[in-house]
């Protein structure tokens, strides 16, 4: 086996804040050297130097390393105990400037020492014809990923992509079943919005910021960095595609009820909550009554669950009070002012709704208009647009992908992953094929950007560029938070509960909130619900 180490510096919250290239980069090792708290990822070993060292052992070699490199292994170590002995062993927070000066000085040492730029070490990544081997996914929507993997073979024809099709219900019970059970996992796991936080705590998936995969966050649209990081905020996967939320709504009722279908003036009639409700009843007054703001009390309270961003959970402490008191405030508002339908959500009459002229907006994450409104209501092209909802916009859905931690393809899951859905050729691929929006930030300005083409669906939204709303608009300002295993649960009763709102008008907001943490309470016995 082969040892890896690399030079870090971290500062007392554990945050780099200088990273220096490989030392003796022929002999493939580095040290990993921390001012502050030890990273403690699970297979590195700790070691007396500098406060924390810590070595990672690879499976990139079988062979044992021979004396000469264990020699310069013992060599590094000295040098490295050199610049312990002349560092204080304070680390209270009037040390910190020193030991940044400190941890500078040392980086500069290791360039000297033959560290290598990163621009150079770009160039000493693998070529595509020099990665093998075979890649499983688990996925729901075989059919997409298949297109994308055509895409990728074009270019990696060494590297084999099995799509695995597993239901979307039986997805996580046959994830945590197989890990268990010391089954096989597929090399590239799909984490879904609805059980994210759940997979994210298995501590199964690898972090994409450490070597080799060495993702950089910058790079990543801003909004999505939350929703692929755990508690820690270290990222764990890559998202498939940007999923900010929109307010979808038929244009010819905009301007019967609205005076205007322009997306920026409907965006103002209900640019919060309280002019939601007051357009509302202008709405329902205006139509006798056969018109409501929205098809379902759960479309109002979904959206406002995913506006309110709140560090609600602690350990086993979740503040069910924090997270869910402003939502159903302002869904039993809504409900009590008459401007809400009483459809139930994703029910069939919730899908036929999106041909009905009963409804004025619909809820819409970037994923909703090629896959939902349009094959629901197949006559409406050119009658749609969308506009920001009230408070802004907010994170609907999405899927993300991640590395299994134990895969004997790592190398080839990545070189998948980076090229698809993390670069701009991959941006422009997905684009082209299905839509998607890439969260690969520098894709929106290279010569491959979309944001001046036509999209799949543009036409049917009267012209309207949907790239253009979805990521200059709503993406830079979405709400967004990363998820844990109890927000699985809160959609469960939500979804439970909606039904109870719409039909017993007797329950009030506190009602419902102590309805609320009785059934978390219930779902999840190991919490301690306020």
């Amino acid at each position: 086996m082969r040892y890896i180490c690399k030079l870090i510096y971290r500062n007392k919250q554990n945050d780099i804040f200088s990273d220096s290239p490989d030392i003796y980069r022929n002999l493939d090792y580095r040290y990993d050297i921390f001012k502050g708290n030890p990273i403690g990822r699970p297979g590195w070993g700790k070691v007396n130097i500098y406060q924390n060292a810590l070595l990672h052992r690879t499976r990139e070699g079988s062979h044992l390393m021979k004396r000469k490199a264990v020699s310069v292994i013992m060599a590094a170590v000295l040098i490295v105990s050199t610049f312990a002995g002349c560092t204080s062993s304070k680390t209270d927070g009037n040390n910190t400037a020193a030991g940044t000066e400190q941890n500078q000085e040392a980086s500069g040492t290791a360039a000297e020492a033959g560290s290598v730029p990163k621009e150079q070490e770009s160039l000493q990544k693998p070529e595509p014809e020099e990665i093998s081997g075979t890649v499983v996914i688990w996925d729901w929507d075989g059919g997409t990923q298949q297109k994308y993997v055509d895409k990728f073979n074009e270019v990696y024809s060494n590297v084999t992509v099995e799509v695995q099709d597993v239901a979307w219900d039986d997805y996580m019970t046959k994830l945590q079943t197989s890990y268990v059970s010391g089954m096989e996992l597929p090399d590239i796991i799909l984490g879904e919005m609805a059980w994210r936080g759940t997979l994210f705590e298995m501590n199964i998936c690898e972090n994409l910021e450490e070597a080799p995969y060495n993702l950089e966050r910058n790079d990543m649209v801003p909004s999505s960095v939350p929703l692929v990081s755990d508690q820690e905020g270290t990222i764990l996967g890559v998202e498939m595609q940007v999923t900010p939320a929109g307010f979808a709504y038929k244009r010819d009722m905009a301007r019967e009820y609205l005076g205007t279908d322009d997306p920026k003036e409907v965006g103002e009639k209900i640019k919060d909550w309280d002019t939601f409700l007051a357009t509302g009843q202008q709405v329902n007054e205006k139509s006798g009554g056969k018109v409501k703001m929205m098809a379902s009390l759960g479309d109002v309270l979904l959206s406002a669950i995913n506006q309110n961003v709140v560090d609600y959970v602690d350990g086993t402490q979740v503040n069910i009070t924090d997270k869910m008191s402003r939502p159903l405030d302002i869904t039993i508002q809504m409900r009590n002012a008459g401007i809400i339908g009483n459809v139930e959500m994703y029910s069939a009459s919730w899908y036929a709704a999106y041909a009905s002229d009963e409804y004025l907006f619909y809820e819409a994450g970037a994923w909703c208009p090629p896959l939902v409104i349009v094959p629901n209501d197949p006559e409406g092209e050119g009658n749609w647009a969308v506009t920001m909802p009230p408070e802004g916009s907010f994170n609907l859905g999405g899927t993300t992908l991640s590395i299994y931690k134990d895969s004997e393809n790592k190398e080839a899951a990545w070189a998948y992953l980076q090229f698809i859905y993390f670069s701009e050729q991959g941006g422009s691929y997905m684009y082209d094929l299905t839509g998607n929006y890439s969260c690969y930030q520098p894709y929106y300005n290279s010569g491959y950007s979309p944001l001046e083409k036509e999209g799949p669906v543009d036409k049917f939204f009267g012209g309207q560029s949907l790239v253009k709303y979805y990521i200059e608009e709503a993406a830079p300002h979405a709400k967004t938070v990363s998820q844990t295993k109890y927000d699985a649960i809160i959609n469960d009763v939500f979804q439970a509960l909606t039904p109870k709102l719409l039909s017993d008008t007797s329950i009030d907001s506190a009602k419902a909130l102590e309805l609320f943490k009785e059934e978390v309470a219930l779902k999840a016995p190991d919490a301690h619900i306020q």
